[in-house]
């Protein structure tokens, strides 16, 4: 069992809504050769890379701040004004850290430097680690296997043992335990070398002793654990005055929205804290549905008996969406869904029928929808609990290859008009002619990889050149794209706009 969150996200980026300014000053110095690569700019500041390998920071406005005499220099989002760097000294590389005046703040005479937050820098020296504060005064010798910090707690490995200290280097264990769990509502679970474990708090003292024959599994609200029986496996839920909220009875729980998805015997059903059953375990899958901020699906389970999923909620008898689909997925704050026949349909999160499954949805942003019906192309557009249909006679629109849960996110529709491709907004206008023999979007950013006289490069959605078509390839990796020339070896590489699709 888990939770979903529906959210078409292929990797973990920050995306700072501020960064977008500076993307045309990056693109201007490494397209114009000034540099090789330009970082990210991160309180205001960037890294930057010459064709001679040596790397430097600039500001905002692209002024040399530190000259490029580095091998590398890093800006980090929580640490201003002082910076990751590395040199070379008798041809090993080594790491410290510099100030905004090119200052040393740590020398560089460290294998590996790691910020930790709270004003910590784990340092490295021959396969042994200690940690230092950004003045570079002590904090833990450097004798140590490995050091995480977790809210201005130090987890400090050393012989396949573990143990906790304060920022300042206190000491606040001394279990030699074999894990410790990072701390959740202020409490941890310590597993014993000899597998035992009990609930700690952060000043190290013991909330909660071991049971016998039991493990703690997970803290999932303040005082209050998910605890397995080693004898028959069966999970239950206890409290920290070792009272038993849920005997161990089930092959699974998890905590949700308060209550808990349990499994037992291969079905799953939902029950309160008190383990009175609120949905029978008669599902075959029950997951929390999420999407984004929304609050719309408060008390939502995705459920399947089979290859057929519905929506329910644990408080209401009747299903907010019948189990007859093969998809149901959250968009904004309605649910699609797909049928058997693959058509899809729209409902409002409390299950009224917005659109009917007569339609096959292709791309969906905000309140707008791309479809087909009865082989013509049609805007649908959303308000209100209703909707309303405009028949587009641009072309036939194109399926995209991945399309998650049976559409892609997007405010563009691909089309094809007499073996010439097209890109159409959700706003119903031509967007970029009809003329090229190919387009794919990046992702939903707006930005599309175009084929015209058998070379690719990029545009945008008003058909302005982002990338002069001149490549004989291309592969879309991650957070970039990756052009390349038949004759040439080395690979061009355009970053992929954040956000990767429609907000």
């Amino acid at each position: 069992m888990r939770n979903i969150l529906f959210l078409i996200t292929f990797f973990v980026f920050l995306n700072s809504k501020g960064q977008s300014k500076f993307d045309t000053l990056r693109k201007q110095l490494t397209d114009n050769k000034t540099y090789e690569y330009v970082s990210d700019f991160k309180n205001g500041y960037a890294a930057f890379r010459t064709f001679k390998g040596k790397m430097g920071l600039i500001d905002s406005v692209g002024n040399v701040i530190i000259k490029p005499n580095y091998e590398y220099i890093a800006t980090l989002d929580d640490l201003k004004n002082v910076f990751e760097a590395g040199i070379k000294v008798n041809k090993k590389f080594k790491r410290g850290f510099i100030d905004l005046q090119n200052h040393i703040k740590i020398p560089f005479e460290y294998e590996d430097v790691f910020y930790l937050g709270n004003g910590l820098v784990r340092i490295s020296k021959g396969n042994k680690t200690g940690v230092i504060d950004i003045d570079n005064k002590p904090v833990l010798p450097v004798k140590y296997d490995y050091i995480m910090n977790n809210n201005k707690i130090l987890f400090v490995q050393v012989n396949n043992t573990i143990d906790l200290f304060s920022s300042t280097g206190k000491q606040i264990t001394n279990f030699k335990a074999l894990n410790i769990d990072y701390f959740e509502y202020q409490r941890a679970i310590v597993t014993l070398q000899n597998k035992n474990t009990l609930i700690i708090d952060p000043s190290g003292n013991i909330v909660l002793n071991s049971i016998k024959n039991h493990q703690f599994e997970s803290v999932i609200a303040p005082d209050t654990y998910i605890i397995v029986n080693n004898i028959t496996k069966k999970k239950g839920v206890i409290n920290s005055s070792g009272q038993y909220e849920i005997e161990c009875k089930y092959d699974d729980i998890q905590f949700s929205n308060s209550i808990y998805e349990v499994k037992k015997d291969g079905k799953e059903g939902l029950v309160d804290k008190r383990d009175s059953v609120l949905k029978p375990l008669i599902y075959d899958t029950v997951y929390g549905v999420f999407y984004k901020d929304s609050i719309s699906f408060k008390n939502q389970y995705e459920v399947s008996k089979g290859n057929l999923k519905g929506i329910i909620n644990p408080y209401l008898e009747k299903e907010i969406i019948p189990i007859s689909y093969k998809s149901v997925q959250q968009f904004y704050n309605y649910h699609i869904t797909t049928n058997a026949e693959d058509k899809n349909g729209l409902f409002s999160a409390d299950g009224q029928v917005i659109i009917p499954e007569d339609y096959e949805f292709y791309t969906a942003a905000q309140n707008k929808i791309f479809a087909v019906k009865n082989s013509k192309e049609y805007l649908l557009t959303v308000a209100n609990n209703s909707y309303t249909k405009t028949e587009i006679i641009v072309g036939e629109f194109i399926k995209e290859e991945f399309r998650f849960g049976g559409f892609k996110k997007s405010n563009y529709q691909v089309f094809n008009s007499q073996n010439k491709i097209g890109v159409l907004s959700n706003e119903n206008k031509i967007v970029i002619p009809a003329e090229y023999d190919y387009i794919k979007e990046i992702y939903g950013t707006g930005e599309f990889v175009v084929k015209k006289n058998n070379k690719y490069g990029v545009l945008n959605s008003d058909s302005q050149i982002l990338l002069e078509l001149k490549y004989d390839s291309f592969q879309i990796i991650k957070e970039a794209v990756q052009f390349n020339i038949k004759k040439d070896k080395v690979s061009k590489y355009y970053a992929v706009k954040f956000p990767f699709e429609p907000q």
